[in-house]
């Protein structure tokens, strides 16, 4: 082997053991970044006489005004015990704090844009402060629903190629635009 004191020696040691290094590339980083927007929360009794309503988006019928969409690849090794997981404690899951609502695991049947991930869980929030709330209950190891959630998550691909997305959907008839 090569001394160890020298590092350009170690270096060049351990590309000459790994065989054919393909030379350096460049690519163009397209990057898209989409802020700039402001959005409100309306109230769910608003003032504009709309609160009572049952149209979409409106009064008491609309008790999940914003959503959470988790997308992420499950090591294919793990989908037995997934699945076992999510048919054993969608009792659990669907146990939410009020203002959150479990709306279940799905499996992807179509998309566009493989890097979102094979999986979606999906959960209802009635306040964004409830996102805070659920991430103390994960973190809390006495919480039964939390120590679930975390569960669940412990099943994502960890693996930095692994798809994953998070969309959080606020509903367009509940949000002002300025």
């Amino acid at each position: 082997m090569s001394d160890a004191a020298d590092p350009a020696r170690a270096a060049e040691a351990l590309l000459r053991a790994q065989g054919h290094v393909p030379p350096a590339s460049v690519a163009p980083l397209v990057s898209v970044v989409r802020s700039g927007e402001q959005f409100l929360l309306v109230p769910p009794a608003s003032s504009s006489g709309t609160g009572g309503g049952t149209a979409p988006g409106t009064g008491a019928a609309n008790t999940r005004r914003i959503l959470l969409e988790w997308g992420y690849e499950v090591p294919r090794e793990q989908y037995g015990a997934f699945q076992t997981f999510i048919s054993d404690s969608n009792a659990t899951l669907l146990a939410c704090p009020a203002g959150i609502a479990y709306l279940g695991t799905y499996t992807v049947f179509q998309q566009s844009e493989r890097s979102l991930g094979s999986f979606r869980t999906i959960w209802g929030f009635e306040r964004l402060s409830l996102m805070e709330e659920m991430t103390l209950r994960v973190a809390d190891p006495k919480d039964d629903w939390g120590k679930a959630v975390k569960q669940l998550m412990a099943f994502r691909d960890p693996s930095y190629a692994a798809g994953r997305s998070q969309v959080i959907l606020q509903l367009a008839a509940a949000t002002l635009m300025a």
